[in-house]
């Protein structure tokens, strides 16, 4: 059962982390990487200062792509809720509610296509635009709430460190992306853009409070 051919197969509670946080690393990278480049190349169906992200699954060309960045994105934070169950990192009730709250707003962002327009009103656009409130809100503040919880920890002060300043600049972000929706003159696609970056950085940083608590 723990080797084949010599080879063991069983990994380590340190080797099985390390692997699962590069994995979210690397998915949570590959994500932004992805939105990047519809970013840069799908500028004549979605402009990217003025358009949301999500409007890339209105086009065909470019829905495929959009699903690829969006089910990286909840790899990568499968890996994270794994590798943080191994180690046991002290998550409160509170932050775990927000963090699936906030994989089940990704998902359902993802099912539920945005309107066409602005001036369309239909239910799926509805629904995916209250998604999309609950995803920058949520995942910020469940990091915010994780970091109160590893300050007082013994062996988690430098993680609680990490995570508050990746919820810091994610509510920041998510505020300013918040205030243009009521003032359509300020540059909406982008600040959702910088937004979205802020919580995929928020994954990243607690991937690495999670690696350096091993250490």
């Amino acid at each position: 059962m723990g080797s084949v051919g010599g080879v063991n197969l069983t990994l380590r509670p340190a080797a099985r982390t390390d692997l699962l946080v590069r994995c979210a690393i690397g998915t949570v990278t590959a994500a932004q990487a992805v939105i990047s480049l519809l970013s840069l190349t799908f500028t004549l169906e979605v402009n990217p200062i003025r358009d949301p992200v999500s409007d890339y699954a209105l086009h065909r060309a470019s829905r495929a792509w959009f699903t690829l960045a969006v089910l990286l994105a909840l790899a990568g934070a499968g890996a994270l809720a794994l590798a943080a169950r191994i180690v046991a990192m002290p998550v409160s009730t509170g932050a775990a509610v927000l963090f699936g709250l906030w994989a089940l707003a990704l998902v359902t962002v993802l099912v539920f296509r945005g309107n066409a327009s602005a001036a369309e009103s239909t239910v799926h656009g509805e629904v995916h635009r209250v998604a999309g409130a609950v995803l920058f809100g949520t995942l910020p503040s469940a990091s915010a709430s994780l970091s109160r919880q590893l300050l007082g920890r013994p062996g988690w002060a430098r993680a609680s460190v990490r995570v508050r300043t990746g919820a810091v600049i994610g509510l920041i972000t998510a505020f300013l992306f918040g205030v243009a929706q009521f003032v359509p003159t300020l540059p909406q696609g982008l600040l959702e853009r910088i937004a979205l970056l802020a919580e995929l950085a928020i994954l990243v940083s607690v991937a690495r409070a999670i690696r350096g608590a091993t250490r």
